[in-house]
This record gives C-alpha cells, sequence and structure tokens, in this order.
C-alpha cells in the first residue's frame, strides 16, 4: 500500500516518452543507412558480382535488424504508457489503481478507520471495560461492515497492482533477453544459412514438447504445435463450437459481447474484435486450449430481430512464438525451458514457420 501511494507515475511517462524518441532516431536510422548503402549496393553501379550480391545481402539485413530494435522501442513505450494509464493491451492502469487507493484510504480515515500496508483496514474504539449494550453492538457491527468493505475494495486494487508488476517484470526480461530478441521481430525474415546445432537441439526439445501434449491428452495443443514444426505456414481452421464448449471462460465473454449486441437496432451486426482466453483452473479442457492458443481474438456476426438474435462467433490467431515486441513470458515447464526469442528462431531460420489460426461456430440463437 505503501509503495503505491508514494509511486512516481511521472517517471514511467518519462521513460515511455525516452523510448519514442529512440524509436524516432531508429527510423531514422534505418531510412538514411537505406539510402546511403543499400540502394547503392542494389544498383550494382559501382560493384557487381556474388560478393556485391553477398554484401547486399548482409547489409539489408543490418536494416532488417535496424527496424527491429525501431519496432521493440516503439513497442516498450507503448507498453510503459498501458502499464501507467491502461492505454493499450490490457495490462493495467497503475494511475487508476493508485487513485482508487487514495480515494479508499480517504473514505477509511473519514470513517476513523486505519489502513497497514497490506491493505487491512483496523479501528478501536476507547470505552470502559464490561459488555457491550444493544446499541454497542450494533454501532460495532455497522462498523465491522465498513471496514470490511473497504478492505475488500483495498485488497483488490493490491491484487490487481501485483499482477501488473509481474507483467512488468517478465516484460522486461523479454524485452532485454537473448541476442535473437531484436531480430527475430521481424516474422517474415527466414535466415535459412544461420540455423545451428542450438537450432536443432531446441527442435528436438519442442518434439519432446509435442509428445507430452499427446500423452495429456491435448489434442488441440499437440497439433498446432506440430503444424508450427512441419513449417508449411498453411492456415488451420480451429472448431470454434468445441471452444465454446470447452471453455467456460471464453462463454462468459461471448455471453457479454451477445449482452452488448442486444443494444443494438435491428438488422445485421458485428461485433469488433475482442480478445479472450482459457482459465486454466476450470478444467482439463481449457487447459488444452490454452497450451493451444493461450489468448485470442474473437467477434460475433449476425442479425437482430427485436429480442432475438441469430449469431456466429468467429475466432482468430497469429500462431507464432516469442514476438518481443508483445513482451510475451518465456516457456518454463519443468525441464524444458526455453526464451521466447530461441522459439522464434526456428521460424527464422526455416526450422519452422508461423501460421493463421481461424474458426466459425455454427449458427446460434441468443
Amino acid at each position: 500500500m505503501t509503495a503505491l501511494m508514494s509511486l512516481d507515475l511521472g517517471k514511467f511517462r518519462e521513460g515511455a516518452s525516452d523510448w519514442g524518441w529512440i524509436a524516432s532516431r531508429l527510423r531514422q536510422a534505418s531510412e538514411g543507412y537505406e539510402d546511403s548503402v543499400i540502394k547503392p549496393l542494389k544498383s550494382e553501379q559501382h560493384w557487381s558480382g556474388d560478393d556485391a550480391t553477398e554484401a547486399s545481402r548482409t547489409c539489408s539485413g543490418i536494416r532488417l535488424d535496424i527496424d527491429a530494435v525501431a519496432k521493440e522501442a516503439e513497442a516498450v513505450q507503448k507498453f510503459l504508457d498501458d502499464v501507467v494509464d491502461g492505454t493499450g493491451d490490457g495490462f493495467g492502469s497503475l494511475s487508476e489503481h493508485q487513485r482508487r487507493a487514495t480515494e479508499l484510504q480517504q473514505e477509511a480515515i473519514g470513517h476513523g478507520f486505519s489502513v497497514r500496508p497490506d491493505g487491512t483496514v483496523t479501528w478501536t474504539v476507547m470505552r470502559a471495560p464490561g459488555p457491550l449494550s444493544p446499541e454497542e453492538q450494533q454501532a460495532d457491527r455497522v462498523r465491522t461492515a465498513q471496514a470490511t468493505a473497504i478492505e475488500e475494495k483495498l485488497k483488490g486494487v493490491l491484487k490487481a497492482v501485483t499482477e501488473i508488476d509481474g507483467s512488468l517484470q517478465r516484460g522486461l526480461k523479454v524485452i532485454f533477453g537473448t541476442e535473437d530478441t531484436f531480430r527475430t521481430e521481424n516474422r517474415g525474415r527466414v535466415d535459412r544459412d544461420d540455423a545451428d546445432m542450438s537450432d536443432s537441439w531446441n527442435e528436438a526439445q519442442m518434439g519432446l514438447v509435442r509428445g507430452y501434449l499427446n500423452a495429456k491428452g491435448w489434442d488441440d495443443a499437440a497439433m498446432l504445435l506440430g503444424h508450427f514444426l512441419d513449417g508449411n505456414g498453411e492456415p488451420v481452421e480451429v472448431d470454434a463450437n468445441r471452444m465454446l464448449d470447452d471453455m467456460p471462460a471464453f462463454r462468459r465473454d461471448v455471453d457479454t459481447t451477445l449482452a452488448e449486441a442486444k443494444k443494438l437496432p435491428d438488422g445485421a451486426f458485428q461485433s469488433s474484435w475482442q480478445g479472450s482466453r482459457p482459465n486454466i483452473s476450470e478444467g482439463d479442457k481449457s487447459l488444452n486450449w490454452y497450451y493451444a492458443l493461450n489468448n485470442f481474438q474473437y467477434r460475433l456476426v449476425g442479425q437482430k430481430h427485436g429480442d432475438r438474435i441469430t449469431y456466429q462467433v468467429e475466432v482468430q490467431k497469429r500462431y507464432d512464438w516469442g514476438v518481443p515486441s508483445e513482451h510475451r513470458r518465456d516457456l518454463d515447464k519443468g525441464p524444458l525451458q526455453f526464451e521466447q526469442a530461441d522459439l522464434a528462431r526456428l521460424n527464422m531460420v526455416g526450422m519452422a514457420k508461423d501460421f493463421d489460426v481461424k474458426g466459425r461456430s455454427t449458427t446460434r440463437v441468443g
């Protein structure tokens, strides 16, 4: 509680602004490098032949590296802005939680309560010893209820802030991860000649992960990982009906969107794409989709006629590993540990390939 209240969010905003400036300068450097180095090389006016071709390829790769670092710098700015103000990917808003904590603390003080660092709300009344009168018992119950209500809200704020702190820590580790963190940002880049023994080892270990998923009966997770490792990059159709049946959290998200759709005027409608993900505490089927997709997007498409809505649920996901600007946590499951950038390299060196996942439910009535 004390740490949250004393947190200087202005420093976060300054840091975000600095990363934006870095990104801008990198973009300028990339454009200058293109004009002064790459274009002259590609023109072959002053140099031609195999060596010139290799130099052009190498220098083009350098520009991709500069662009990748610029993209990551932009993403760091966005990430920090989101952490502070909740402006983007849903990491949360420290400023909102700080404001709410201040309000609740003032409310507690207004009732004569004290707030401990962990959010616990306490109070004491100075009185003569002896049993409480009925009036005092009633007053005690009222004050206890007030303190409990404030405490629950405060602890909810602190829980949310702790989760944001965890996201921030994980994100920073990815930002400053392996040597390939930035290079793997450009998912269209494929440097097949760069593959080495470490890539073969990571590919072999991912094969073991695929076998483990199969053994656990998480068929969709195993199938999608296998498709990634097979490397043909073709889109995959998933069963949206089964996703709805298997994931209570997904159904709740769809129900929320459906409730909003019922407020629309009659006629055709299409919701915006929204995020959803399985709750891993809701059974083995949710775990299957957690390891298959983790988070994904969905939207509702249909018709509204009065109180009756017919609709279909569409889902989509880009199956890839380790896009640094998304600041995803590393894979750490028992003896198998991978940095996201290591897995992204499999795509970069042509040993695996990213692909699109899509699905569409049958028509439903809401």
